[in-house]
């Protein structure tokens, strides 16, 4: 469908409440938001995790990729990875959630 779009108009900025009522939709309730520092350090620490546990992994700028068909977004927890491979996205998503956390895998 999107091919068939030539134009989009915008008619108004969005405002801080709109910013505001966008997230409230899209975000899952509690999810903190957090610092540059913070997601690389929780990146750092999965893509450890995940070589300790022998997954090859890749990073893309802010996004890993574990063994070229499943990847992991910021802020990099268990329902952050998405991948075509059911089998592989339920092991990967066991093993994020199985992280013990920055100070045990480095």
């Amino acid at each position: 469908m999107g091919h068939a779009v030539r134009e989009v108009e915008i008619l108004k900025e969005g405002d801080e409440e709109m910013a505001k009522r966008l997230s409230s939709l899209f975000m899952p309730e509690g999810r903190q938001v957090l610092s540059t520092d913070e997601l690389k350090r929780k990146r750092e620490c999965l893509r450890a995790w995940l070589e300790k546990n022998l997954i090859p992994v890749t990073e893309e700028g802010e996004t890993l990729r574990v063994a070229g068909v499943l990847t992991v977004n910021p802020p990099y927890g268990s329902q952050d990875c998405c991948s075509s491979n059911e089998i592989i996205l339920s092991r990967v998503q066991s093993l994020v959630e199985s992280n013990p956390g920055p100070d045990e895998n480095l």
